[in-house]
């Protein structure tokens, strides 16, 4: 009998192997490109997956809460994210990337080089320090690669506002183009700011939009939808957040446009598969 159990032992032990190697295997060679639109309440947090490598834009206010949406898309032997992008020092953009760090090997990280006051912030950069992170400034003309997926930094240039006080003046603007798919990330960017982008001369033109600081009404102005020229739009926001985003003048003017818009707060992780 004692035999027996151990035989059972072993091959329990070598099936289970085997079904781990067969999804390693399996999840590597999956070449479809998939974005969510993580639902971590009120913030952004964005996934870029192709096969095992990952690009994550943002990771909201919680490490708890961003953990768990990472856990669902990740699988578990993956510890490791190619590129983490801070488009800006905000509580409700890094705070979920402290938990990251702690608990993935981050391989590059992307920001701005603006600088923050909270202590947030501050964590933040001390732990890309103490795990010895590459950190390399984002500003329009760098392009990041996800096999035959170009992640491209739009915005800001050279000149930056830097002020603790505004940070969203200096958001990261980026764009996804993948075959004939492109998806327009703008982080917090203000329509303050829309002159120099616009003076920049760069390509905004996207299928999807992700809809700048959660639906704010001091984003997405008339005419950089009329420079996107977006098929449909996400807003990444909490259910009854304080600041009464999404704004009922940037739903107005979406749906103006002929934009249909999709939600986190009431459609929970938004996922496209390409």
């Amino acid at each position: 009998m004692f035999h027996k159990k151990i035989v059972y032992s072993f091959i329990l032990i070598i099936f289970t192997t085997s079904l781990i190697l067969a999804g390693i295997i399996f999840h590597a060679r999956n070449q479809r490109l998939r974005v969510v639109f993580l639902d971590i309440g009120q913030g952004d947090a964005i996934l870029i997956e192709k096969g095992s490598n990952q690009i994550l834009i943002d990771g909201g206010p919680s490490s708890q809460k961003e953990l768990e949406e990472l856990g669902k898309y990740i699988p578990f032997w993956d510890r490791t994210i190619e590129a983490v992008i801070a488009t800006h020092p905000d509580q409700d953009h890094i705070g979920g990337l402290i938990g990251v760090l702690k608990n993935y090997k981050v391989c590059t990280e992307i920001d701005n080089a603006a600088s923050g006051d909270s202590a947030a912030y501050k964590n933040y950069l001390q732990l890309l320090r103490d795990k010895k992170v590459e950190r390399l400034r984002g500003q329009r003309g760098m392009d990041l690669k996800l096999d035959d997926a170009i992640l491209a930094i739009l915005y800001p240039g050279t000149d930056l506002v830097n002020n603790p006080k505004d940070t969203n003046a200096d958001s990261l603007v980026a764009k996804l183009t993948y075959a004939d798919h492109k998806i327009l990330f703008t982080g917090d960017f203000p329509t303050e700011e829309d002159a120099k982008i616009f003076a920049a001369k760069v390509d905004l033109s996207a299928d999807i939009l992700k809809v700048a600081h959660h639906g704010s009404r001091y984003a997405t102005s008339d005419e950089f939808l009329d420079r996107v020229k977006p098929h449909e739009a996400i807003i990444s926001v909490g259910a009854g957040n304080r600041y009464g985003h999404p704004a009922q003048e940037v739903l107005e003017r979406l749906k103006a446009h002929g934009i249909p818009v999709q939600r986190t707060d009431q459609m929970g992780d938004i996922e496209y598969n390409f």
